[in-house]
């Protein structure tokens, strides 16, 4: 093998070499998926009055959470998105879904939907929810600051305004335990609606 043959190969095991470690740091990284947790099962708010029915929605999310990436706050104005940590769905219709199931349990027997649905009710109740605030902090809290309306159905009027901010500790500083922390502020954003909602009086 002359020089010039030797030269020409150790030129291609080098690039080749070096492909190869580009192909390896330009691989996909593995996505990890997390879901909202389901609670356990929730005691119903005693009703004496005739059972009506409930709408829950819009839920609507601040445009920053309306991604799959899951958000950390490191300062007022810094927050983080990994991209190796995503919700495995659309938030919206997570955070919908947990709402209508937990509200139902603490309102039953009055039954309870998300909005819009594909059946037209007149009377009853309807809540809208604005989500501001769904993340984690660096001191290990999952915050949720959510500001929700309840309307009339019959007439369109509004009943309340409130804003609710929930504050709970992680167990550590996993995306696991952040999914977990923000399942169990959900549930009590539910039961502070639920109570509210909570009719004092036959429809």
């Amino acid at each position: 093998m002359n020089t010039k043959t030797t030269a020409s190969l150790s030129i291609f095991i080098v690039t080749s070499l070096l492909l190869c470690t580009l192909v390896g740091c330009f691989q996909a990284q593995p996505v990890r998926q997390y879901t909202l947790t389901t609670e356990p099962p929730l005691q119903a708010l005693s009703q004496k009055a005739v059972p009506t029915t409930i709408l829950i929605g819009p839920v609507k999310l601040a445009s920053y959470l309306d991604q799959p990436r899951m958000v950390r706050r490191h300062s007022t104005t810094l927050i983080n998105s990994v991209a190796g940590h995503q919700w495995a769905g659309n938030l919206t219709e997570m955070i919908s879904n947990k709402l209508v199931a937990e509200m139902g349990a603490l309102l039953q027997p009055s039954p309870v939907f998300a909005y819009p649905g594909t059946a037209i009710f007149t009377q009853g109740r309807r809540v809208a929810l604005e989500i501001l605030r769904f993340e984690g902090t660096e001191d290990k809290t999952a915050i949720i600051e959510a500001r929700w309306t309840l309307f009339d159905l019959t007439d369109k009027s509004i009943l309340k305004t409130q804003s609710s901010l929930i504050h709970t500790p992680l167990t550590d500083d996993s995306y696991e335990a952040l999914a977990t922390a923000l399942s169990q502020g959900l549930t009590k954003i539910s039961q502070e609606i639920a109570a509210s909602i909570r009719p004092g009086k036959s429809e």
